[in-house]
Formats: C-alpha cells, sequence, structure tokens
C-alpha cells in the first residue's frame, strides 16, 4: 500500500487541506447534534465546560447518546475518503490496501478472529472476578443497540484505521522513508486521539495510555506485514463491537446497555490481556497469511 501513495498528488499543502476538513467533519460539525441535544436535555446547562459531566447527567437514553457520539466519526469517515479523493487523486482501495481492491476477506477474517479472543478474555476476567461483572439484559434496549452498533462501529473504527493506518500512515513512510517509524508515529498520535477518554481516568494514564499505543503499534505493525489495513479495521470494529454490545462500566467513553455492566476494573489485569490477546492474533495470522519481514519490506 505504501507504493500507491506516489501515484497522486502530493504537495504538503493538500496533506494539511484533508486534516483539516477531516477535523472539522468529524470534531466540530459532527458534534453540534450531540451538544444541542445535551443542552436541551436534563440537568444539563451551557455553562458546563465538562463533556463527561454532561453525558452522566443528560436524560437521553444510552442509545440515543450512542447514535449521537457516532455521528462524528460517520461525518469523518466519508469527508476523509472524499478530501482523499479530490485532493490527492487516490481511491479507497489506494488508501486502504496494497492490493488491487479492498480485500474484505481479511476484514472478516480479523473480525472473526478477535471476536474469539475477546470471549476467551471475558470467561478469564470472568473466572479473575466473578463478582464484578452484574447481568444487565435489557431485551428491547439491546436489540435497538444491536442494529445502531453494526451500522455505526465499522465506520467509527473505519475513520481511525483509514485516518492513521491509512492516509497518515502513508504519509509519515512518504515523509520518513521507513515504515516502522511511521508505524511509531501514528500509534503515538492514536494514543493521543484518546488522552480525554474518561477510562484515562478511571484506569489511570499511563495503564490508560500503555493500552491505546500498544492498540496503535498492534494494528500498525499488522498492517504493514499485510500489505493493507484490512484486518486491522476488521480487528478493531470487532473489539468496538463486542464492548458496545457485552460489556459497559461507568467510565466507558461509549455508555451502552450492554449485556454486562462491570462493576470493578481491573487496569493491569486489562492490559496484561490485551498484550497476550494482542500477540496471540499476530502470531495466528503469521502462520495464516504466511507473512515475512522480507514480503513487507517489498510491499
Amino acid at each position: 500500500m505504501f507504493k500507491k501513495v506516489i501515484k497522486g498528488e502530493n504537495a504538503w499543502w493538500r496533506w494539511l487541506i484533508v486534516l483539516f476538513i477531516a477535523i472539522v467533519a468529524s470534531q466540530i460539525i459532527g458534534g453540534i447534534p450531540l451538544m444541542m441535544a445535551l443542552l436541551k436535555s436534563g440537568e444539563v446547562s451551557p455553562d458546563m465546560t465538562d463533556l463527561q459531566e454532561m453525558l452522566t447527567r443528560t436524560d437521553l437514553s444510552k442509545n440515543t447518546l450512542f447514535t449521537l457520539m457516532m455521528i462524528p466519526f460517520l461525518l469523518g469517515f466519508f469527508a476523509l475518503v472524499g478530501a482523499v479523493k479530490l485532493l490527492h487523486k487516490r481511491s479507497f482501495s489506494d488508501t486502504t490496501t496494497g492490493a488491487t481492491r479492498f480485500r474484505w476477506a481479511h476484514f472478516f477474517k480479523g473480525f472473526g478472529l478477535w471476536i474469539g479472543l475477546s470471549v476467551l478474555v471475558l470467561v478469564a476476567t470472568y473466572a479473575y472476578a466473578p463478582d464484578g461483572f452484574v447481568f444487565n439484559f435489557q431485551p428491547v434496549e439491546f436489540a435497538v443497540l444491536l442494529i445502531l452498533a453494526l451500522i455505526f462501529i465499522p465506520f467509527q473504527t473505519g475513520f481511525e484505521e483509514i485516518l492513521f493506518r491509512g492516509y497518515l500512515l502513508q504519509g509519515f513512510e512518504l515523509l520518513t522513508h521507513n515504515k516502522w517509524v511511521a508505524v511509531i508515529i501514528t500509534s503515538l498520535m492514536f494514543g493521543g486521539l484518546h488522552v480525554f477518554n474518561p477510562e484515562v481516568g478511571a484506569y489511570g494514564f499511563g495503564l490508560a495510555m500503555s493500552q491505546y499505543v500498544f492498540f496503535g503499534l498492534l494494528f500498525g505493525f499488522m498492517t504493514v506485514m499485510d500489505n493493507g489495513l484490512e484486518l486491522a479495521w476488521g480487528a478493531h470494529a470487532a473489539n468496538n463491537l463486542f464492548l458496545s454490545l457485552f460489556l459497559t462500566h461507568e467510565a466507558s467513553a461509549l455508555q451502552t446497555p450492554a449485556l454486562f455492566e462491570v462493576e470493578q476494573i481491573f487496569p493491569v489485569f486489562d492490559l496484561l490481556s490485551l498484550v497476550f490477546a494482542g500477540l496471540l492474533f499476530m502470531g495466528i495470522c503469521w502462520k495464516w497469511f504466511g507473512w515475512s519481514f522480507n514480503a513487507s519490506q517489498q510491499a
């Protein structure tokens, strides 16, 4: 996929404009419906500056909040893809894969494998602390959540993956002429994107950011090795879909009517579980797709 970046228009100002468009669409325009809905809801006033406080005090339903929080990613997704096509003259596949077209088979393999590993981690966590889980099944709300999550999560994770493991990864490789330096830079940026998430306060800065940066490194590494972000996008979508549907706690960035509410969090155990699942995922993919460092250097 790195070879495709040279086929387009790459003047520095084009990169800045694309990023500007993506940020405005996702963070400003996309956030307007959420802020308007929050200000119209009970116990939320315009003088509040803490978004998390507004989210906890609003009387909006969790599914309504979920939808409103997904809109910025939906707009960001189409704005980013459209801006890259318009300004860089590169197609969707040029930004996402080294293959001739987007490999949906890789996407769904990554999705299915990460779902399986997530189930194993959930079982292990439950065995470690069964008293920390409260069954929270609400049939109607969960059915609505399932539909909403299947619609929005692919766009939410797609926006982040195309931005970090597609557009910016290509850009920094073009700038530094080193794929692995590009992976490190984009992984740190990916972690920085989540620095204001409520999980950072609950887990502690070091442990929370370690998880986000590890995710960035994991997804960046597999993007280089697989010559495309399909696996990373599939795994990322599976991770966020699984968490949205099965696990929620008061410090979650996305509050949903999930099946289980977690009353106790174990940051160190969660980090170790993530590292174990990530390395196992990489090992399986290495054998599955016959990866080699020599092949990745030629991609």
